[in-house]
């Protein structure tokens, strides 16, 4: 490191900081400190004031702190932050205020006041939300499109032409830092590094005794991890803006970070160094825990979903500080899934997105939740709002995602789904899979959804072939699950539990079976293995075909259509929300293609 450059720049900084507190700041011992201030009074870069005993930047050492000032500032706010949700559900991250102070703004006011006023803010998710700081602050706002699907590799290509010839701080916008350490010079290219007791999923930074960063790796304990913002020089940035054009543009890249870049080829690029800071000087919130950790929170987060909680549980007069470890667990390609806790007691919360309450009937899905309280087979729902969705369940404790693998767990379903088919229970709502695809088929119509598979009518003339060779079986209906994903499945106790029914309704019980097999990635003999199971649980059923060759062609029909209906789903979901389903509705495809060879063979 410059530590000439960086003792001259504390010092005009801080007139009369002392050595002891010059160490201190730049991690250096009295000794070294006291030799590197002689070199830059040899330097003519300081001089002591006798008088008072303090040190005084000559004119030479503010030429050279000219020569190096921050140009611009890119700070990137694009994504969705969903670890710290319920926040982004309602507003963008960098949103959330912390004493009284919204993260973007303190970072933006941080920077103009120590004079960096070429600030751009990279936006994406909600980015209209950002354009008041046009105005407030006069900074820039440039959209990201690719925000969706890719990571902070394409944020950092679609600014590049905006560090062009620029000495540039990188930061990101939901961080807060107590202390401003945005500087007014800068000399050389650096990344802030932050003491940490604990790196288990932090990216820790090697470096060597003059601080030139050599590798990252993810973990270890009491070390300096990477955090905050970096700074990158013109001269740094000429060599390493081609290598992100280029990591951009290759078929991997699509969820790299930009610092991985830049990692990769520490030993083609000039040195970077490490700037290193004392534990919490900045601070990261990814869930509710460590706002409540920083214990400064003096204003009410106006959450519409925190709000939902409190109101969910009115006897309990609950205030936010109430609510406690609200972490996102799933993020699955219709809703997000958080657990938190109220005192001793563990609940999880449902947050539908991207448009789902559009396609999901709301109130067929509550008839069912009270109609099968009584089987013991699901989740306990303390509260449910029909018009946004959000649904408190308590927490299945030791409870556990299905092991497909595990031929007692696939028993236990199997014996439960019997249960739910075999309940009685009728509702007027259809799940059966051929009318749910007639419906998304007539969606894709009516509002001009383009189709993205070349032969899609003819695939769907496929389908409705099967179609035909299903209703020749006149088979039953029942209440039926509608959406047996293995998320969807829990194992606790030697027990059984199927919950979300928003795709719930009457169908033909073999279309559960089906759709669970597809979901499950299974072929058509190891979900007839299921259905095996599934008999066995009661032989003498009206439920059953008549015959075992009736149950392969059934279940191989079933099986085919779900494909189908994936893909169907995710074209009309694609066309209606800001999400990509594309690979899930792409294996959906193929699978309905590979069986319907089965069918023919």
């Amino acid at each position: 490191m410059n530590l000439e450059f960086l003792t001259t720049r504390t010092i005009y900084e801080e007139p009369s900081i002392s050595q002891r507190l010059l160490a201190k700041k730049l991690f250096l011992s009295l000794g070294k400190i006291n030799s590197v201030v002689n070199d830059a009074i040899k330097s003519n870069l300081i001089i002591k004031n006798e008088n008072e005993g303090f040190y005084k930047v000559t004119e030479k050492g503010l030429d050279l702190l000219n020569k190096h000032i921050v140009d611009a500032a890119i700070i990137f706010a694009c994504g969705k932050g969903i670890k710290i949700n319920p926040y982004e559900y309602d507003i963008p991250i960098c949103f959330l205020e912390i004493k009284g102070e919204r993260l973007i703004e303190r970072q933006i006011k941080q920077l103009k006041s120590v004079g960096i006023n070429d600030i751009t803010i990279m936006v994406g998710f909600m980015k209209e939300k950002f354009d008041y700081l046009i105005d407030k602050y006069n900074v820039k706002l440039v959209y990201n499109d690719e925000y969706k699907y890719k990571n902070t590799l394409a944020t950092f290509n679609c600014a590049r032409e905006l560090m062009k010839n620029k000495n540039v701080y990188i930061s990101v916008s939901d961080i807060y830092m107590e202390e401003n350490i945005f500087e007014t010079y800068e000399i050389e290219p650096h990344f802030t590094g932050m003491f940490f007791e604990n790196c288990k999923n932090e990216w820790r930074i090697i470096s060597n005794t003059k601080n030139e960063v050599k590798r990252v790796e993810i973990g270890g304990d009491n070390d300096f991890c990477l955090i905050g913002p970096c700074f990158l020089t013109k001269e740094y940035l000429d060599e390493f803006l081609p290598m992100i054009e280029n990591y951009y543009n290759m078929n991997f890249t699509d969820k790299y970070y930009w610092e991985e870049v830049l990692v990769n080829n520490l030993d083609k690029l000039p040195t970077i160094y490490v700037y290193k800071y004392d534990k919490d000087t900045i601070l990261e919130f990814d869930n509710l825990k460590d706002i409540d950790d920083y214990n400064k929170v003096d204003k009410d987060f106006n959450s519409k979903i925190l709000d939902y909680i409190k109101e969910s549980f009115s006897n309990k007069n609950l205030i936010e500080n109430d609510i406690h470890n609200l972490i996102c667990d799933i993020d699955d390609v219709a809703n997000y899934y958080y657990t938190f806790n109220i005192k001793d007691e563990n609940y999880n919360i449902r947050i539908p997105k991207n448009n789902s309450n559009k396609f999901i009937d709301r109130k067929n899905e509550i008839d069912i939740i009270n109609q099968i309280r009584s089987l013991n087979i699901s989740e306990e729902v303390v509260s449910f709002d029909i018009k946004s969705g959000f649904k408190i369940s308590k927490n299945i404790e030791k409870s556990h995602m299905i092991n497909i693998d595990n031929d007692n767990e696939l028993n236990l379903c199997m014996s439960t789904y019997k249960k739910l088919h075999t309940s009685g229970i009728r509702v007027e709502k259809s799940a059966d899979i051929i009318n749910q695809i007639e419906n998304y088929i007539d969606i894709i119509n009516k509002n001009n959804i383009m189709i993205p598979y070349e032969d899609f009518n003819t695939t769907l003339d496929e389908a409705r072939k099967i179609r035909k060779k299903i209703e020749e079986f006149k088979r039953p209906v029942t209440i039926c699950h509608g959406d047996p994903s293995i998320y969807n499945i829990l194992i606790s106790d030697n027990r059984c539990f199927i919950k979300e029914f928003e795709y719930g309704g009457m169908a033909d019980p073999l279309s559960d079976i089906s759709q669970l097999g597809v979901c499950a990635t299974f072929s058509i003999d190891k979900t007839l293995k299921l259905y095996d199971m599934y008999k066995t649980v009661s032989n003498d059923n009206e439920l059953l075909p008549k015959s075992d060759s009736d149950a392969k062609l059934l279940i191989t029909y079933y099986m085919a259509l779900s494909g189908f209906y994936n893909a169907v789903w995710s074209i009309v979901r694609n066309a209606t929300s800001d999400a990509d389903y594309g690979a899930f509705g792409l294996n959906g495809y193929r699978t309905f293609k590979n069986l319907s060879k089965c069918i023919y063979e």
